[in-house]
């Protein structure tokens, strides 16, 4: 739940939790602002469903939002981050609850790392034809359940996560971690704890050997073998066996899969190492296909923007720059929303090509009532004639539909409408209002306005999750431009 802060001055720290109730600020007010310019009734803040709201009650000396001075009476939306001042005294809005990192720790300086066993092998199959014949279905197994992850998953962080998951109970490991190399430096992506630790340090000397050799490690009974007296890193993280195994696909280094275990008496052995190094390998080359993917998807879309942009601009009836802040605004309801990757890329791509139906059609060929979802129909009918845009051409044909059916060209209702199309249908119909009102950079009241409108019909015409997503991006500063 937001809350103000009060950032200086004789309450300094205090903190003000904010609801559905309106909470004045002044000197006799529940927020009170020892301050002389301070009236004893100088503004409110107030909440409409999940916005929030500051409203100058007429004060003597103004109220100032990020140094703006609001006019008397005047409204303006909160966001995170925003500073309200009173006076001399800043206020500012925040928004708690994100969760403190927990990210492990890099060690810095040499460790003596020599009770290590090293293990290079080139094929999967080489690694678990090693194993003994009672492990091989077990590890068949394992890697069977990586190779359903990677196919899976539509991004680097959420396969990961899973191939964490699978290695922590496959190897009876008390943390595994995965860094991926990006811009040259390693970066932590997915990790999967037995027990929750806020302090957690990654032994910088085992990665970099790692990473330097191309091979995987296996570091067994680290805290009590005297060759480990100067690693500090192990000492502290009670870390007894740790493996290494380097992510490498088609000689392209990825990353590395870390492994430690804490647990006295059980100790990484050889097939924990052969296994790991499996997963590593299968991890890497699904990453490489990942990315080559994400890629490709930067292209086609980067291909649509060209396309779209130039038609906009082409056009004396078409609103420059539309389609693209109809897609940050998606792109950003999704976010909040914590839309699946393979929905969000859906979402994004039927944010950008909404109204491709224009394309090609008269001028003011869709601006009579009865012609007014055609747009959609003939869009939806260009898309489907490209392999793979099945989806993407429903939810465009379907983001002029509303949920009480009131909309068109099919009158759907309710959850007949996809939820790809009900998110860009808000997204659509936001820009749209705000753009009645003048080009952006937007007023806050003018903002407001249109939330305003939007909200008197979440609901009924516009999905409610969709909406709220929207004031949530707002509020938090996903979406910044409007």
């Amino acid at each position: 739940m937001p809350q103000l802060r009060i950032k200086n001055g004789p309450a300094q720290g205090k903190l003000y939790p904010l609801s559905s109730e309106v909470v004045n600020l002044g000197r006799e007010g529940p927020v009170q602002i020892l301050d002389t310019a301070a009236s004893r009734q100088h503004a409110e803040v107030f909440s409409v469903g999940d916005m929030f709201f500051i409203r100058d009650l007429g004060s003597r000396n103004g109220t100032y939002l990020n140094d703006e001075r609001l006019k008397k009476h005047e409204e303006a939306l909160l966001r995170v981050g925003d500073l309200v001042r009173i006076g001399s005294t800043f206020i500012v809005f925040e928004e708690p609850g994100a969760r403190p990192t927990d990210e492990p720790q890099f060690t810095s300086g040499e460790e003596d790392i020599g009770a290590t066993v090293e293990l290079q092998l080139d094929a999967q199959t080489e690694l678990v034809e090693g194993a003994a014949a009672a492990d091989q279905s077990v590890h068949y197994a394992v890697l069977y359940d990586v190779a359903k992850a990677a196919s899976s998953a539509f991004d680097v962080k959420t396969m990961m996560k899973k191939v964490c998951d699978i290695a922590l109970s496959a190897t009876g490991a008390d943390a595994v971690f995965v860094f991926i190399r990006e811009r040259g430096k390693l970066v932590p992506v997915a990790h999967s704890r037995r027990v929750e630790r806020h302090e957690l340090t990654i032994s910088s000397t085992i990665v970099r050997r790692a990473l330097q050799h191309r091979r995987a490690l296996l570091v067994s009974d680290a805290g009590t073998d005297a060759r480990f007296s100067g690693a500090s890193s192990v000492v502290m993280s009670g870390i007894r066996s740790v493996i290494c195994a380097p992510l490498l696909a088609h000689e392209q280094l990825e990353g590395v899969l870390y492994l430690h275990s804490a647990t006295p008496g059980h100790v990484f052995t050889d097939e924990h190492l052969r296994l790991a190094t499996a997963m590593a390998l299968q991890a890497a080359v699904a990453t490489e296909a990942i990315q080559a993917h994400e890629a490709s998807r930067r292209k086609l879309l980067s291909v649509f923007r060209t396309l779209i942009s130039a038609h906009e601009q082409a056009s004396p009836t078409a609103s420059e720059g539309h389609s693209e802040r109809v897609h940050a605004c998606a792109v950003a309801i999704c976010q909040t929303m914590d839309v699946p990757p393979a929905e969000a890329h859906l979402v994004e791509l039927a944010a950008l090509l909404h109204s491709i139906g224009h394309f090609g059609a008269p001028e003011g060929a869709f601006e009579r009532e009865e012609n007014r979802y055609d747009y959609a129909v003939l869009g939806a009918k260009m898309l489907r004639k490209i392999d793979g845009m099945e989806e993407v051409a429903a939810a465009v044909e379907a983001h002029l539909e509303r949920l009480d059916g009131s909309g068109g060209p099919n009158h759907l209702v309710g959850h007949q409408i996809p939820r790809a199309a009900r998110i860009v249908a808000v997204a659509d119909e936001f820009d749209r209002r705000l753009s009645a009102l003048g080009k952006p950079p937007h007023s806050s009241e003018a903002v407001k306005q249109v939330l305003m409108g939007l909200n008197a019909e979440s609901g009924q015409k516009f999905d409610s999750d969709a909406f709220n997503g929207l004031v949530v991006a707002l509020r938090t500063g996903r979406l910044l431009q409007v």
